[in-house]
């Protein structure tokens, strides 16, 4: 017997995700999360909806690589940020957890748990006019899962087939838990424009907005999409503008050139915040700030090293140097809300001890302290600032480090090529990714049997209770083998323009929808 959505979204509520959603989905009217509804209301009943602004301009920290949603900008923010509003999934997932019909309007999984049969939405336009049709959806799926970008989501699909014009249906290896969260990050093309067009700096997605100009340096220009099929939103034109400079931006904003700002230099929040001339919220992101141990390099490979230096970690001064204050201290890969991490399990192992730490070094074998070489860091950033802290704290206890800044700080972290480095590591809110943290081909170079065993353990797992316990056996074996040093999450600073409705979501980057957006 099938297992109809009712059972699968009961299943994942709990799960906060990275996929940050769009509000809630009214399937009666064929509205689109998020779009806003109320802003229809007021023009049918002749209100002043007409004499609001139709237009936004939104700050961008960095230039853009590429449109295509499935190649290596995948997950680049920046990139992303545009993406998003040309572009849908099947499923989003909002920011409680919740999975949200998107382009399929409900889907089925055999008793096996590893055949997933997706109904789409009937009369869904591509932005060239095409209809939305299954062999669009096998056609993206396959698209993606030829370029390495977004393997770690796809690594479970054995293969995608049309079974009707508005029924796809997806295959998997094994049975996985977390796979329908993991849909949202597949964004469905047209196939006969793909085949026929580079996606670099063309698209045609089913999304509110599609592309009117664009200069990968400079602006992007979008607007909004007459035949959208959750009904044309408020905002009639977006562009996005890049500027590079943080302190050039907070001016940029301040003079009204910018309507949404994202505090990438936080220290310019809490002035525009206080002044109460603008909108602000603080917003906890799924995005770790994180000290990499290369468990495979003495001393690190010795869990008694790795102890110490995690009890010598001063989060809350990190915190209030690197970031201002505005972040969360964090001691996993993950949140306390993520499926699988409890309040109760979401600890801090390692207080910072600096007395516990010298024992610790001299249990292992280094009483008088060691050196550990350079520590490769992100130039630049606040991921310098707190690398700074955690120096001077290993001096107390007589480790030496020198913190050298790599333009492919990256790249030699997913090669091993590091002692100690710094990264920023984003995450979804379900245990099971955080796999990719300490199994497999890990940037710590971790490798523990029983940990790689338990967490294939629960991605077969379908039943959420069991499969809690399996992340509970896994987080107890974390916390003591110490693999690396998690030090906060995030909080992102935004400030908006007065009378612009703007809703700020969790993921890094499906941050906003333009298509949410209106003015009073």
């Amino acid at each position: 017997m099938k297992k109809k959505i009712a059972a699968i979204i009961l299943i994942m509520a709990v799960t906060m995700s990275l996929f940050a959603g769009c509000g809630s989905s009214d399937q009666a009217d064929n509205k689109a999360p998020g779009v806003a509804a109320g802003e229809t209301a007021k023009k049918e009943e002749g209100g002043s909806a007409g004499d609001a602004r139709s237009d936004v301009n939104i700050y961008c920290e960095g230039v853009w690589h590429s449109l295509d949603p499935h190649g290596p900008s995948a997950l680049t923010n920046v990139d992303v940020y545009l993406a998003t509003q040309f572009y849908e999934p099947l499923i989003s997932v909002d920011d409680t957890g919740e999975l949200i019909p998107m382009l399929a309007t409900d889907w089925e999984v055999d008793d096996s748990g590893k055949v997933y049969t997706f109904n789409l939405r009937e009369g869904v336009k591509f932005h060239n006019g095409e209809e939305l049709k299954a062999e669009d959806v096998v056609y993206s799926f396959e698209r993606a899962m030829s370029e390495a970008a977004l393997e770690s989501f796809y690594n479970c699909i054995d293969s995608v087939e049309v079974v009707s014009d508005y029924v796809a249906r997806i295959n998997l290896k094994d049975a996985n838990a977390a796979f329908l969260s993991n849909v949202c990050n597949f964004c469905i093309v047209s196939k006969k424009f793909a085949e026929e067009n580079s996606l670099d700096t063309l698209e045609c997605g089913t999304g509110a907005y599609k592309l009117e100009s664009i200069d990968l340096n400079t602006n992007c220009v979008m607007t909004a999409f007459a035949d959208y099929w959750g009904g044309e939103p408020s905002i009639k034109t977006a562009t996005f503008k890049v500027i590079s400079e943080a302190t050039t931006a907070a001016v940029a904003f301040e003079t009204g050139d910018l309507d949404v700002f994202f505090c990438y230099n936080v220290s310019a929040y809490q002035p525009l915040a206080d002044s109460g001339k603008y909108n602000s919220e603080l917003v906890a992101q799924n995005h770790t700030a994180v000290i990499l141990l290369n468990n495979q390099v003495e001393p690190l490979d010795n869990k008694l090293v790795r102890q110490a230096l995690s009890y010598a970690t001063d989060r809350e001064t990190m915190i209030n140097i690197a970031y201002e204050g505005l972040a969360q201290p964090t001691y996993l890969m993950c949140n306390p809300y993520s499926f699988g991490c409890s309040e109760e399990q979401f600890k801090n192992p390692y207080p910072y001890d600096l007395d516990k730490a010298k024992e610790l070094l001299a249990e292992a074998g280094y009483p008088d302290g060691l050196d550990l070489g350079q520590m490769t860091v992100i130039g630049s950033s606040y991921h310098e600032k707190y690398a700074q802290v955690w120096q001077e704290s290993l001096e107390k206890i007589g480790v030496k480090i020198e913190i050298v800044a790599s333009e492919s700080a990256v790249a030699d972290t997913v090669n091993h090529d590091y002692i100690t480095a710094t990264m920023g590591e984003q995450f979804t809110a379900d245990m099971a990714y955080t796999s990719l943290f300490y199994v497999m081909d890990n940037k710590c170079a971790y490798d523990n049997a029983e940990v790689a065993a338990l967490y294939k353990e629960g991605e077969k797992e379908l039943d959420p209770d069991k499969r809690a316990e399996i992340y509970s056996k896994i987080i107890d074996i974390v916390y003591d083998e110490a693999p690396c040093i998690p030090i906060f999450n995030k909080q992102v600073p935004w400030v908006w323009a007065k009378g612009l409705n703007f809703v700020p979501h969790k993921d890094p980057g499906r941050c906003f929808y333009v298509r949410e957006m209106s003015w009073e």
